[in-house]
């Protein structure tokens, strides 16, 4: 009889010896056959796709992202600064980032509403 930790050995040892010697050679094309349209799927280059998601993005922070993160900053800065002890900076450090950051976001997505789905469009570009 062969013991449980034999066993668990060759098994590993089989699995481990069977991976390593997977091999598969690409297919070869057989004439002409013309390529099927994946659904939801845009054929844009990569690179006018970030093109066109930068032009966006500068519109959205021409129209309103520089507001929104100034807005942002402020807002940030005060609750950071409120929330934490009074005379510690940790708070004001801390919370005027995620202010300017989140002001930009919701700034440029309200200056200009396409920039959303040009972000999308560049991210889902193979």
């Amino acid at each position: 009889m062969v013991k449980k930790t034999v066993a668990s050995a060759l098994v590993a040892g089989a699995l481990t010896m069977g991976a390593g010697t997977a091999h598969a050679d690409p297919v070869e094309p057989s004439g002409v056959v013309p390529a099927q349209a994946v659904p939801f799927r845009h054929e844009v280059d990569k690179q006018k796709a970030l093109e066109n998601m930068l032009n966006e993005l500068g519109v959205g922070w021409a129209n309103g992202g520089a507001a929104g993160t100034a807005i942002g900053a402020l807002i940030g800065l005060g609750v950071g600064c409120v929330s934490m002890f009074p005379g510690s900076l940790a708070g004001c450090m801390i919370g005027t980032p995620i202010g300017a950051i989140t002001g930009a976001i919701v700034g440029i997505g309200n200056g200009n509403p396409r920039a959303q789905q040009a972000i999308q469009e560049y991210i889902t570009t193979p």
